[in-house]
């Protein structure tokens, strides 16, 4: 994959999250040029910053990470309830994201 695809993936995530680049700097606690650099093509993010942006996002590392021909839209294939359950979830604080992402954790560990 070239890194121009996952540069205009990020790019095309944040402003259809309405997001700013500073917003996601902070929550992925980096200076807002270095995550400036990844959206420009000139820096290539580490896999732990691929893993949270996938996160931030609601979208698979794979999804990230794969080809740039493949749809920027992955809400097509999501039931309504899945799209409610991202409105809300992406209207917590990261804080509070990361508390429910422990919880589902959590409970997949449980017996049905």
């Amino acid at each position: 994959m070239s890194q121009s695809a996952l540069s205009e993936k990020l790019r095309a995530l944040r402003k259809k999250s309405r997001y700013t680049q500073e917003d996601i700097s902070r929550k992925l606690n980096i200076q807002r040029q270095t995550y400036s650099n990844y959206e420009n093509d000139a820096r290539t993010p580490p896999l732990e910053i691929i893993v949270a942006l996938a996160e931030i996002y609601h979208v698979s590392v794979d999804y990230l990470v794969r080809d740039a021909s493949a749809s920027f839209d992955s809400d097509t294939d999501r039931s309504s309830h899945e799209k409610k359950l991202l409105s809300e979830f992406s209207a917590l604080s990261f804080s509070k994201q990361k508390e429910v992402i422990e919880f589902i954790r959590f409970k997949k560990q449980l017996p049905d």
